[in-house]
């Protein structure tokens, strides 16, 4: 994946200018607005467009450009080749391209975080939407990219995953796609670790019938619920698919439309549906020196960043809008006696929690020393600093189990760049980190394989007597009946984590297992004699973990978490003596 055809600045000021890039097989075009300096920050907001355009012809559709001379941010249009798709549509109904690091949402990716290393990009401001095709892609980059991106613009778009074929696109385009609820639960799976609320704005014309307007309601439901999801980890309604107002308004000489807001929790309103009365399958507002556009409503452009530009302080770009960080010392897990939790913000901030698994609000309790955890406890929490930005809230599950062992013998950590998981497929995806085991659902099995690593080589000349694997679990999706672990005396492959380590050849299989592992706490894996002469003291051990579930619709995953998470590490607890 290489650049070509671009020329990155240094530090300099001058007039907007349009430039052709590409990255991963893929062109794309960045308009760099008038007076850009380098020495100062700026949005980005990534635009792609719909089936037969290319980026030239919607950065004019759109007007994009002269929006971002007035606004001043980068704009990037990413382009689909004919190679890649006969009508140069994003392929957002095939499973190849609808999952984080791989197909078009990697090399997506890829374009903006090439953009972002070599320009001046504010982080907490990238924004994806698009038109049609474009727009069924953004919803996708939100949910697979949330690290990334800052809100989701959605003209004449589908819900995540609402068809995973082409006869099924055509489907969801005239009827709409699968029960919303349960994709808008699927794409805050797909967020995983990264999971975040977006600001999500939605415009299709009433008159769609190309892309019927029943998907412009499933998109409002399925952010609905990955909002709400996202929030905190449950399904308590923080924000829904109700608006708490609509109302009506005319383009002068144009179209009438109505503009739905809907408030969550926190009084804000997180996400817009926009509907433009008798419009066709067309960008709102646009220049009708594009394509796929209807001059006569209102202007999409405009009306997407005003609503994000809701979400900064400030629209220079110059004041705080990052919210505060904070985290549970010790964190959540199984322990054997009464725990002190100290909460900490990473900036001067006001921090509010709650102890009894209910959503916290700025009229819960105000932490100010540490809190004592006597029995089981579920500890939600967040802060907001003084320009009044709230972090998302969080939670911490401690478990008070003085029955538990504690830990005895010599325990060796993970390694945490080498911890994480590895998909069936190349489609399925892998990461280091969290180790996720189990499957996607869709009806599959066996989709994700965890892997763990140790470095052995201490044991020099001890002799193993016994060894168990611990394991914290960090949540747990649908049904696992049973999770059981390959030993490898070595590596599995040469990389931290590749694709080949789901089937490599293991020293031996199934060495290890634990049945019904609950959604808290650990579980012990204890090994066998015969594993034990596969530890290699003179280097690394791995172990690849399987989990056993039943094929479904809804996913089976249990997520464990990797190394470098203090006491919740995986650890690799070896009892023995001296050689």
């Amino acid at each position: 994946m290489v650049l070509a055809c671009l020329v990155f600045p240094g530090s300099y000021s001058a007039a907007g200018q349009f430039l052709n890039g590409s990255y991963g097989g893929k062109p794309y075009k960045l308009y760099v607005p008038n007076g850009y300096d380098s020495n100062k920050t700026y949005p980005l907001y990534v635009m792609l467009h719909g089936c037969t355009q290319d980026a030239s012809q919607f950065a004019t559709g759109t007007k994009m450009n002269t929006l971002a001379d007035e606004k001043s941010f980068l704009v990037l249009y990413p382009e689909q080749t004919s190679s890649g798709n006969s009508n140069k549509c994003w392929n957002w109904f095939e499973t190849a391209h609808q999952s984080r690091g791989s197909g078009e949402p990697a090399i997506i990716a890829g374009m903006v975080n090439t953009v972002k290393n070599n320009y001046s990009i504010q982080d907490e401001h990238v924004y994806a939407a698009g038109l049609s095709a474009g727009a069924a892609m953004s919803v996708i980059m939100g949910a697979t990219y949330p690290d990334l991106f800052s809100g989701i613009g959605v003209g004449a778009g589908l819900e995540y995953k609402a068809a995973t074929s082409m006869s099924g696109a055509f489907t969801a385009m005239s009827s709409g796609g699968p029960d919303p609820t349960q994709q808008g639960i699927s794409a805050y799976g797909a967020m995983g670790s990264r999971a975040k609320m977006l600001p999500v704005i939605v415009f299709h014309g009433t008159s769609d019938y190309t892309v019927y307007p029943v998907n412009a309601d499933q998109v409002t439901t399925q952010w609905a619920v990955t909002n709400d999801l996202a929030q905190n980890g449950a399904d308590d309604d923080w924000i829904d698919d109700r608006a708490e107002r609509t109302e009506n308004f005319t383009v002068p000489g144009g179209r009438s439309y109505s503009v739905s807001d809907y408030e969550a929790g926190d009084g804000k309103v997180w996400m817009k549906k926009v509907m433009v009365h008798s419009m066709g399958h067309a960008w709102s507002g646009g220049s009708s020196q594009g394509s796929y556009t209807d001059p006569n409503g209102p202007d999409a452009s405009r009306m997407m960043w005003e609503f994000f530009d809701s979400f900064k302080d400030g629209s220079d770009g110059e004041t705080d809008t990052t919210a505060p960080v904070t985290t549970a010392d010790p964190q959540g897990g199984t322990y054997n006696q009464s725990v002190q939790v100290a909460l900490q913000a990473n900036e001067e901030a006001t921090t509010y929690y709650t102890v009894d698994g209910s959503a916290p609000t700025v009229n819960s309790t105000l932490y100010t020393e540490p809190i004592l955890i006597t029995e089981n406890t579920t500890i939600k929490f967040f802060s907001v600093d003084s320009s009044g930005n709230k972090e998302t809230t969080k939670q911490e599950i401690y478990v008070i189990d003085e029955s538990a062992p504690p830990v005895e013998g010599l325990t060796i950590p993970s390694l945490s760049a080498e911890d994480g998981f590895v998909g069936q497929f190349t489609a399925d995806g892998k990461g280091t980190g969290d180790i996720k085991v189990g499957d996607k659902g869709m009806y599959n099995t066996d989709t994700y394989r965890g892997i763990l690593s140790f470095d052995t080589s201490t044991l020099g000349q001890t002799t193993i007597e016994s060894a168990v694997i611990r394991l914290y679990t960090k949540s747990l999706k649908g049904t696992v009946s049973a999770v059981g672990a390959d030993i490898k005396n070595g590596t599995f492959g040469t990389a931290a984590i590749e694709q080949s380590d789901y089937s490599a050849v293991a020293s031996l299989s199934n060495v290890a297992s634990v049945q019904s592992p609950s959604a808290t706490g650990y579980i012990d894996l204890v090994l066998p004699a015969s594993a034990l002469t596969q530890i290699n003291k003179g280097g690394k051990t791995q172990f690849r973990l399987k989990a056993t579930t039943t094929a479904g619709y809804n996913q089976n995953q249990i997520e464990f978490y990797g190394g470098g998470n203090d006491a919740q590490s995986p650890v690799l607890i070896i009892n023995g003596g001296t050689e």
